[in-house]
């Protein structure tokens, strides 16, 4: 298996943030904010099966996504 397939919320650094595009726009959620969304434990390949993370503008979950520096978010 492939080891990016393993990775979690709780495996992104204080200063990483998950940067997550959608139909309309492309959001950026912070670690903090994605560990009170979805969980610890939730696998970062797997993150737009959570309904949470969907957009609430177009309705649409997010496609594939990267990790960005924190600073981004703000």
């Amino acid at each position: 298996m492939d080891p990016a397939f393993t990775y979690t919320v709780a495996d992104l650094a204080p200063d990483e943030a998950l940067q997550l595009p959608c139909a309309c726009r492309t959001r950026i959620f912070t670690r903090a904010e994605l560990l009170a969304l979805v969980g610890a434990d939730a696998r970062l390949h797997l993150i737009g099966l959570h309904r949470e993370v969907w957009c609430r503008d177009c309705g649409e979950p997010p496609m594939a996504g990267r990790v960005v520096p924190a600073a981004l978010s703000r």
